[in-house]
């Protein structure tokens, strides 16, 4: 017992002292570097670096990698940056699921085809979710990424509103370096530093990131195998159910009770229960029948209903938003050679808020002792509740969608009577252009921006105004300029 003491605290010393000399080594020393011209942000860089060497990152990647780089404006600027107008869900579908980018998609399947299958194999995703985002975030690897991801990181963390989630990006960037994962020279990203064609955070890339083809390289930047892979990987990991559907579009019984669509997951045989059925007629098997599913009405009571089953919420977690969960299936589909379009038409002619409408309604229905959460322009889940149990004290479809309608009814309950109409105002030759390159984008065709309304760019108007259930005039006005923008975001 004693001498097992004995050569247990020589090996202690051993270990503490180093190998062959007996004294202590040194701890490292953090790399020193250049001043960016920022006093504030070289005072953070160091204490970061100090800190990074303690925690065991290697000096000289630091060094290298924080060496030369200065706060970006232009990030801090995008991460702040709130949309002025809230795009309705009508047209952040539309906008995203485009011929092109099906097009696009089914040519690089028909590429990569035997890739597709063996990563289908392996994490049981099939390639067209892989697809759609991979078409999502990165145009199937044709979007830029023009950032330093050192220098984008490095300015969002010292800027501060989420200082240690920042850093901790900057600990996995460092480490990706040290376990040479991946070339210093190929690393580039985002204005948020997400990098290569998936668009993954450097934390994401250090447990998820694949080598497909065993080359020693993750390389999500170049090789489409690791891409393929390592999105399979990341929703297997997050919980993807091989062989299950993602949502399905349902009918809904005369006199459904809408507040059941408010996020509560329950067997699919307790919506069929409740007279829930496929939209095409068909039978739930026996094993969707035991999928906890939400009803889901993304533009209310009026538009398409959908059961949303596990693995959407599984893209959820790839980017939490389900407009763009949604979107995704629907790029699947039309890649299996499905329809990418639902069966029940969006309701476009209710219209939808833009921020300061919706900063209104929040502050109303706050004052009517509704909690809407803090009002910040940003509909959200407290903020659908409010709405919702506004709607079902006053006798309506609680589907908790936010109309101009219902921000009337709301005005009208709070003592405040609704904005009149105002007429619209002609628009300058600067705004005309910007009005037919919005048209342009959007699909409708109005013809070179010049700035002149020709007929093409008031048939083009006349068009748009029809699908957002505007007054129909085809005059280039403030109002329809406005609702374009609001379209294009």
């Amino acid at each position: 017992m004693a001498r097992a003491f004995v050569l247990a605290a020589a090996l202690s010393l051993a270990i503490a002292c180093g190998p062959t000399t007996g004294i202590a080594q040194p701890l490292p020393q953090p790399p020193t570097f250049a001043s960016s011209g920022n006093a504030e942000f070289d005072a953070w860089r160091d204490d970061f670096a100090a800190r990074a060497v303690a925690r065991g990152r290697d000096p000289a990647v630091l060094g290298r990698l924080l060496s030369g780089i200065r706060p970006d404006d232009r990030v801090i600027e995008l991460d702040r940056r709130q949309p002025e107008f809230v795009s309705p869900v009508w047209d952040y579908v539309n906008n995203r699921v485009t011929e092109r980018r099906i097009n696009d998609g089914r040519a690089l399947k028909r590429t990569i085809q035997p890739t597709l299958d063996a990563v289908e194999q392996r994490y049981g995703v099939p390639g067209g979710i892989i697809l759609g985002i991979w078409g999502l975030e990165s145009n199937y690897g044709g979007a830029e990424l023009p950032y330093n991801p050192a220098e984008a990181l490095a300015t969002l963390a010292f800027e501060g509103r989420r200082r240690s989630q920042f850093e901790g990006y900057l600990l996995a960037l460092a480490e990706m370096i040290e376990r040479q994962l991946a070339e210093e020279g190929e690393l580039r990203s985002s204005w948020a530093g997400a990098l290569g064609q998936p668009q993954f955070m450097p934390d994401v890339y250090l447990t998820t990131a694949v080598d497909w083809d065993g080359d020693g390289h993750r390389d999500i930047w170049n090789n489409r195998g690791d891409v393929a892979a390592s999105i399979g990987n990341y929703l297997q990991d997050r919980g993807w159910q091989r062989g299950q559907p993602v949502f399905d579009e349902v009918q809904l019984p005369d006199g459904f009770n809408y507040a059941l669509a408010d996020g509560t997951a329950r067997p699919v045989a307790d919506w069929v229960g409740r007279g829930v059925r496929r939209i095409d007629g068909g039978n739930f098997s026996d094993s969707e029948q035991m999928l906890n599913s939400q009803l889901f009405l993304p533009a209310g009571a009026g538009g398409p209903a959908l059961l949303l089953h596990p693995n959407f919420a599984v893209i959820r977690r790839y980017n939490n938003s389900d407009r763009y969960a949604l979107v995704v299936a629907l790029l699947a589909r039309a890649f299996d050679g499905r329809s990418s379009s639902l069966v029940r038409s969006w309701p476009t002619q209710i219209g939808s808020l833009n921020r300061e409408q919706t900063l209104e309604l929040q502050t109303l229905l706050r004052g009517l002792g509704y909690d809407a959460g803090e009002p910040d322009g940003l509909f959200g889940s407290r903020t659908r509740a409010a709405v919702r149990s506004f709607q079902g004290d006053q006798g309506l479809a609680a589907d908790g969608f936010p109309t101009l309608a219902l921000l009337d009814r709301v005005r009208v309950r709070a003592g405040i009577a609704p904005e009149p109409a105002r007429e619209p105002r002609g628009l300058q030759r600067a705004g005309i252009r910007e009005l037919q390159r919005l048209l342009n984008r959007l699909g409708y065709g109005a013809g070179p921006a010049d700035g002149e309304i020709g007929s093409r760019t008031r048939a083009a108007i006349r068009a748009f105004e029809r699908a957002r259930g505007l007054e129909v005039r085809g005059r280039a006005t403030d109002v329809v300029l406005e609702a374009a923008r609001a379209a294009a975001s």
